[in-house]
């Protein structure tokens, strides 16, 4: 039986990597269509992966002093208020690029939590289960990078509506 943290780390990290690879395909459409240039998707597609790099030892660190759950679940609610930014920008003309970039860095500074589930591992499972657990979790990120173009499939013709947000396949 797996350990349920470990099932959450993975399940996390299923998620992450599958919205991951939704958005970067789609970012530099997403970026056209608020008007921003090519310079602008260069941006905020390198912005998320060096919040992330930044925040690797930030979290690591805090997570030395005060423990796991603490900085991991302020890690998830950074990344889902990343994300949330990221799809709402549309609805904010005057600021919407800048809302995009921001959401990317916090759900960058947000995946940073990769780190943490390896910590997690090493700290809590004996040595005998620590490569596997670790494997698992990083074949997780992977599977989650092979299949989001599924997702993506199923997304491509979502357009709706919510109290006055317009969402589609690229938010």
């Amino acid at each position: 039986m797996m350990d349920p943290a470990v099932l959450a780390l993975a399940t996390l990290g299923l998620v992450d990597s599958i919205s991951f690879m939704i958005v970067a395909p789609s970012l530099a459409f997403y970026v056209e269509k608020l008007g921003g240039s090519q310079d602008a998707y260069g941006f905020i597609l390198a912005v998320y992966s060096f919040a992330s790099f930044c925040g690797k030892p930030i979290l690591g660190r805090w997570s030395d002093a005060q423990g796991f759950r603490g900085p991991y679940m302020i890690s998830i609610s950074l990344s889902n208020l990343g994300g949330l930014l990221y799809a709402v920008a549309p609805a904010f003309t005057a600021t919407q690029l800048t809302l995009v970039e921001l959401g990317r860095i916090l759900g960058g500074l947000g995946r940073a939590n990769s780190a943490l589930g390896f910590a997690y591992v090493a700290r809590a499972l004996p040595a005998s289960e620590r490569t596997s657990v670790t494997a698992i979790l990083g074949g997780v990120q992977m599977i989650g990078m092979a299949i989001a173009p599924l997702f993506s499939a199923l997304l491509a013709n979502v357009k709706f509506d919510l109290c006055g947000i317009q969402f589609d396949n690229l938010n």
